[in-house]
């Protein structure tokens, strides 16, 4: 009954995957991955055995324990052609490489029974009693609505640089953080490592205890190492309590890896970059890098990274996202093994890229050594006619902007010339010092002509004021006395008068010389008078001669 409600999931494959060395099994998975409700999950084992070992290669998968892989329950049978109601349709094989020493699954519509991790399980079936062995952690399952801390499998460091180990959290409120403690040991299990811990709180959050310190508690409770040593070379933990009392504390099963790497000493492999690389011509660029394992055997797991500038720059690709620089993650892949691959390069990736490649042997049971080793750098070279120097949508649209600016900037301009050419606009607007050269120059010098008026300042003794625009008047005041002492006597033209009655003509100037003609209408006068207003000369003398 209890084998009914099982599922087996194995992959076959006559002799597969046994290329390793000595009596050595080994399998190995990611430690965790961050997955969604009724998302799909891919999974990963690769392995490794005795070369001289034949037999039926069976791989499969089960649900494991709380803490580790253990005895969960097998979730798939393959030879039996049989599923478990919880599985049916959700799971399914991807490709076939066990003799590559790899199998792969796909779990999809994933629900909360699916946890807390999957892990694969090796046998050798063939002689008397099958031999067996399996990963020790399996690969985490954490969902992205609940409470858990997310690590990196591996982080690389170069000898004397501040590395950054990530501890990524996810948690509804970061100020309800309480506490944070990082741990240090030899094991890739969490539960094991108890050689150094660290706790920080609001209390200590900026302080430095043993060259180690938080990035910016309690928004980032990543662990900064100061000046790596070849002693650091060990596994890291990050544990995160917050002030909730229900479930208040989370903690990872699998360890952060930090591999140094020490350019002083000779590797045991060598890795291969060329020196100057340049982008294709849809504007992307694709850096090689190449290696060869050290021994006569496969590694039993790969790691690529990518470092900008230096080999302890920021990161242009890392299997843990968390890790790339922002400027990079998003445009990033690998392309093939190793090879570098950077959507949309521009002006700013003009560079050195560094490839680092980390292997992974099997050297006993389950006992897993790791080597790492960097590039000497590619260049990457952008030259003018890359994509980036191509104008893109928004520059166009600035283009086009500016010049529809600089044709309407063009077009007012035409039509206030324009209109100035015809008069609407003043094309010169009278000053006060004008009006007082004007008011005091002007004076009916033709004493003998009859009916002089004359252009004088306003009777208050304020100066007359020009307007400044076209619709200005200029006012002239006539004496009347003047005009009617002309008319009875005749021969006085010039005689003053007593009588100051002012009749004032409006005078509308222009640009142009022809004269203008004021109504001038005297005070108990029965017609109107007209004023004729000639300028002249450059003083702009103006002569106003009235005839009744």
């Amino acid at each position: 009954m209890e084998a009914a409600r099982l599922l087996l999931l194995v992959f076959i494959f006559q002799g597969g995957g046994c290329d390793g060395k000595d009596e050595t099994y080994c399998t190995e998975q990611r430690g965790s991955v961050h997955v969604a409700l009724k998302g799909s999950v891919t999974l990963t084992c690769n392995f490794t055995c005795p070369k001289e070992k034949s037999g039926e290669v069976r791989v499969s998968w089960r649900r494991g324990l709380p803490d580790r892989c253990g005895g969960g329950d097998f979730i798939y049978n393959h030879t039996g052609d049989w599923t478990h109601s919880n599985y049916t349709g959700r799971i399914s094989p991807v490709g076939n490489h066990i003799e590559d020493g790899s199998a792969t699954i796909t779990i999809r519509d994933l629900r909360r029974t699916d946890r807390p991790m999957f892990c694969c399980r090796v046998e050798i079936h063939g002689g008397s009693k099958p031999e067996g062995w399996q990963n020790r952690h399996g690969t985490y399952m954490l969902y992205k609505d609940e409470f858990s801390v997310h690590q990196a499998d591996v982080v690389s460091a170069i000898i004397g640089e501040d590395v950054t180990i990530p501890c990524d959290v996810h948690y509804k409120d970061p100020d309800l953080i309480e506490e944070v403690t990082w741990t240090m040991g030899s094991s890739d299990l969490c539960a094991d490592d108890k050689e150094n811990s660290v706790t920080w709180n609001h209390n200590n959050r900026l302080q430095i205890i043993r060259r180690w310190s938080m990035m910016d508690f309690p928004r980032n409770v990543s662990l900064i190492i100061n000046k790596v040593t070849s002693e650091d070379n060990k596994y890291y933990c990050c544990s995160v309590r917050t002030r909730v009392r229900r479930d208040n504390t989370a903690t990872p099963i699998h360890a952060t890896q930090l591999v140094v790497v020490d350019t002083s000493q000779n590797s045991a492999f060598e890795v291969q970059q060329p020196e100057l690389t340049s982008p294709t011509t849809d504007g992307s660029a694709t850096l090689s890098c190449s290696y060869r394992p050290p021994y006569d055997t496969d590694p039993l797991w790969t790691e690529v990274f990518w470092r900008v500038g230096s080999p302890s720059g920021i990161y242009a690709y890392h299997p843990f996202p968390e890790m790339v620089h922002s400027s990079y993650r998003g445009r990033t892949e690998l392309r093939g093994p190793a090879d570098l691959h950077i959507k949309g390069a521009n002006i700013v990736d003009n560079t050195t890229y560094y490839c680092f490649v980390l292997l992974k042997f099997c050297t006993g049971n389950n006992i897993i050594d790791s080597t790492i080793r960097c590039g000497n750098g590619t260049k990457l070279m952008l030259s003018p006619s890359s994509r980036d120097d191509e104008p893109n949508n928004n520059t166009w649209i600035y283009v086009i902007t500016v010049v529809l600016v600089v044709v309407i900037s063009l077009c007012v301009v035409v039509i206030l010339f324009y209109l100035k050419k015809k008069g609407v606009i003043c094309q010169k607007h009278i000053r006060r010092d004008d009006i007082n050269d004007l008011t005091s120059d002007i004076a009916l010098t033709d004493q003998h002509s009859p009916g002089i008026g004359q252009i004088s300042r306003d009777p208050s003794g304020a100066p007359p004021m020009a307007q400044e625009d076209c619709g200005g008047v200029l006012y002239a005041h006539l004496n009347v006395a003047n005009l009617q002492q002309n008319k009875s006597s005749g021969s006085n033209v010039g005689k003053p008068a007593n009588d100051h009655q002012v009749v004032y003509a409006s005078v509308k100037p222009t640009g142009a010389p022809q004269d203008i003609y004021s109504t001038v209408k005297p005070t108990g006068a029965s017609q109107d008078i007209y004023s004729t207003v000639k300028p002249t000369g450059a003083h702009q003398d103006i002569y106003s001669t009235v005839n009744k």
